[in-house]
């Protein structure tokens, strides 16, 4: 019944008053290329660019295709304001492919440079970082008050992994807590890549940001790759191992074990199967939609959790919250685009 109350719940979205979102702090321009092998035939599929790897080929073309925003911050934002709501992205956007939002903009600076390599369903990655590697405090606070911050009805941090000044906002968090309830999801990118030790500054200033007043409800929104990362890096226990059981369990076994661990408001793990949630007083698991072939994966996660920052600014339940993250991230997965409120309900409705 997950989607079915979901979409009971959008005209809550279409009727009252937007809610204001703060994403934040990175921003990178995304240049896309095809890819040409052996034959100079363009390559439509993984296996076929690693055949030729094999084989020993090491010759490659690249064709240009498009320049567009990227960044987890960006398109938390643009998930946002697709939704109807109020967006503030505060990012590295200073780039013309960055310069024409129709929502609220503050930049601290250049953008970092990625290179997409799109090879049918499946793409390559790779990031050169920009000045946003340094970012600090400092930057922040140079071009919006902390003041506009704080006053938002949720803030959607995200890519501490590139931009690991983000855990001096968590300490910020700690001195000057908002004086109404600010739910903060954490989407902290790819965590399995890190030393497991560089992880702990961060799950430190989360579960201290959490504690320090009743306002703040921290939750860490990771997909199971991470989640496993995060357990292991915590030594967080979940339970002996049981040969016959499913994966699926397993995830739910480790979410809550890492929440409890972290001691932070919730712990959030989304997948292709299913978004499970741990909270203090609640587990909930929201199965995924399927929408036949996937047509981009990259950036999915970055509109799941803008989706729940949603939810939870209006204070919706723990199922819910994952279901409209869901069907984000499932729409943009089948068409490359941002899903809206007229997309979400669609999603819906093939969820029957």
């Amino acid at each position: 019944m997950s989607y079915d109350e979901l979409c009971d719940r959008l005209d809550d979205l279409d009727s009252s008053g937007a809610r204001r979102v703060v994403t934040l702090p990175d921003g990178s321009v995304d240049c896309w290329y095809a890819i040409a092998g052996e034959g100079g035939d363009r390559l439509e599929e993984i296996d076929t660019f690693a055949d030729q790897l094999a084989t020993g080929t090491r010759s490659f073309a690249l064709e240009p295709i498009d320049a567009r925003p990227g960044g987890q911050a960006v398109n938390a934002a643009t998930q946002v304001h697709a939704l109807g709501e109020r967006a503030t992205l505060v990012g590295h956007l200073d780039h013309p492919v960055l310069a024409d939002f129709p929502f609220e903009t503050h930049s601290m600076g250049t953008p970092a440079t990625v290179r997409v390599i799109d090879i049918g369903s499946d793409e390559l990655q790779f990031s050169e970082p920009g000045p946003a590697a340094d970012w600090g405090l400092e930057e922040l606070l140079a071009v919006v008050d902390w003041d506009r911050i704080v006053d938002a009805d949720a803030l959607c941090c995200t890519n501490w992994v590139s931009v690991r000044g983000l855990t001096a906002v968590f300490d910020r968090l700690v001195s000057t807590p908002p004086d109404m309830r600010l739910p903060i999801v954490v989407d902290p990118g790819p965590i399995d890549t890190v030393d497991p030790a560089a992880l702990e500054g961060l799950f430190d200033a989360l579960s201290r940001a959490d504690s320090a007043a009743t306002s703040l409800e921290i939750v860490l929104s990771v997909n199971p790759t991470e989640l496993a990362a995060a357990v292991t890096a915590t030594d967080a226990s979940d339970g002996a191992v049981d040969p016959v059981e499913t994966s699926g369990a397993r995830i739910r076994k480790r979410t809550a074990a890492l929440r409890s661990t972290l001691d932070v408001s919730g712990v959030v793990s989304h997948g292709s199967d299913a978004a499970v949630g741990a909270t203090r007083d609640d587990i909930a698991v929201v199965e995924m939609v399927d929408l036949g072939d996937p047509r981009r994966t990259t950036g999915a996660g970055d509109r799941f959790s803008a989706g729940l920052a949603c939810a939870l600014a209006r204070e919706w339940p723990l199922e819910p919250a994952l279901t409209l993250g869901n069907a984000c991230a499932a729409h943009f997965v089948a068409t490359g685009d941002t899903a809206n409120l007229a997309a979400v309900r669609s999603v819906c409705e093939r969820a029957d």
